[in-house]
């Protein structure tokens, strides 16, 4: 087993006893307990159950007991941090990190699909293409975008979407738009995505001074409702979304590139329901 292949490190846990008792019988959670110091023999049960959280210091036990090789034991404790952690900024932080001790084991286009979300500037590079006719001018490219980009930073855009088959060059030596999506659906990609719609709102408050407001479109609304209200409106953003999206896709002449956000979240305690 290779634990650069594990995103939730309890399930990482399991799988290494779970190896480790099928080459030696007498392994055990009372054995484990002994080894690692736990108050019992039940604790680590209670962690792959996900009834308790570790410390860095009860990974690195664990990480002793498994023994873990010094990149291993670096890839556990950052995978510990990322599932323990309590902001999305922390979130991020130790994602970067695994990403980084991952990268030399990723696959092309799932590198690439995390890549796309990085930066703002991916897809708006890739849509900006389906309105100018772009060949190799990556400071015209830069300065079409708002804010602007640098030229290397275009040319960094270009060369991943070409990678990911989202774009080609045309016989002309034109750059364009291929029908091709990105899956966002594992753990990786859907913290990339967390990670571009704060970078996204970012922009959004950003177009107050960049953009007129001719040009522009906010609003907001502070509401008193439900869940089974929320849960409507949730819905409706998510019909409304899927038309818009299908208009863009069907518009007969664009001639500039929008970033839509919509955001609903509430600003009074949450219970938990079922």
């Amino acid at each position: 087993m290779d634990i650069l292949d594990y995103s939730d490190y309890r399930l990482l846990l399991r799988d290494l006893y779970a190896e480790r008792k099928a080459k030696d019988v007498k392994f055990s959670y009372r054995y484990m307990a002994a080894k690692a110091g736990f108050r019992s023999a039940g604790f680590f049960s209670q962690i792959i159950q996900g009834k308790t959280n570790i410390s860095i210091r009860t990974a690195l036990s664990l990480a002793t007991v498994f023994k873990l090789k010094a990149y291993e034991l670096e890839y556990f404790e950052n995978l510990v941090h990322f599932n323990q952690a309590k902001t999305q900024s922390d979130k991020q932080h130790y994602f970067q990190k695994l990403i980084a001790l991952k990268k030399a084991k990723l696959k092309t286009l799932d590198e690439g699909q995390f890549e796309f979300f990085t930066k703002w500037y991916y897809p708006a590079v890739r849509e900006l293409l389906g309105i100018i006719p772009f060949k190799d001018d990556f400071k015209e490219l830069a300065d079409s975008l708002v804010p602007r980009i640098t030229a290397s930073e275009a040319k960094d855009a270009i060369k991943l979407l070409e990678r990911l088959n989202l774009i080609r060059k045309n016989p002309y030596g034109i750059y364009e738009r291929l029908d091709a999506t990105l899956t966002t659906g594992d753990i990786w990609q859907s913290t990339a995505v967390t990670g571009f719609q704060i970078e996204t709102l970012d922009l959004a408050r950003r177009s107050y001074d960049l953009t007129d407001k001719e040009f522009r479109a906010h609003s907001t609304l502070t509401l008193c409702i439900s869940h089974g209200e929320f849960r409507w409106i949730k819905g409706e953003l998510g019909s409304v979304r899927k038309r818009i999206l299908e208009m863009a896709k069907n518009a007969p002449n664009p001639d500039r590139v929008y970033q839509l956000n919509i955001n609903l979240f509430p600003l009074s305690r949450v219970d938990h329901e079922e």
